[in-house]
């Protein structure tokens, strides 16, 4: 058959087994769970939708000066929709910024689960955050012209520079 397995002393086994099981219930554990969160990551509500989008400024991705300093995990950009009408009217979603160089965006709603389509106000600061808007606040939630209807599965190309 094969070589004998090398002698170890029963406290070494015992903890080599009690390794070898704790792997074992860590993956046991483990996979159902990442298997769960890859269904639920596309799930959209009844009467909601996702959309994704670029914010652009005279048809090129809006991008901070200095992008390269942006201190790690910041985009450098946050874009808020305000709904307007409707019973959640006010209710502000902040998009998740996926690809800052390219601008782009996915409103996943504040449940994970989508929006409400309809009309929002869009507010877009540009820079560090909790640094100066590049923007000079044009476009913040009080001052943003900028107003989008959105509707289920139709993606958003919004152009700063039609709102200057």
């Amino acid at each position: 058959a094969g070589a004998p397995a090398p002698f170890l002393p029963h406290t070494e086994r015992s903890a080599m087994r009690t390794l070898t099981r704790a792997a074992a219930l860590t993956a046991a554990l483990l996979v159902p769970l990442a298997g769960g969160c890859a269904g639920k990551k596309d799930e959209v509500a009844e009467g909601r939708t996702k959309p994704k989008g670029r914010i652009l400024d005279n048809g090129l991705p809006l991008k901070p000066k200095m992008q390269s300093n942006m201190p790690p995990g910041d985009p450098g950009m946050k874009v808020v929709f305000v709904r307007l009408g409707g019973s959640d009217a006010g209710q502000e979603i902040q998009a998740v910024i996926h690809e800052p160089s390219e601008a782009t965006f996915e409103l996943i709603g504040v449940d994970g689960k989508g929006i409400t389509p309809g009309k929002y106000r869009v507010a877009v600061t540009l820079g560090p955050e909790g640094g100066q808007d590049q923007l000079k606040g044009k476009y913040t939630r009080e001052n943003s012209k900028i107003e989008v209807e959105v509707k289920e599965g139709e993606d958003l190309v919004i152009d700063i520079a039609k709102y200057k």
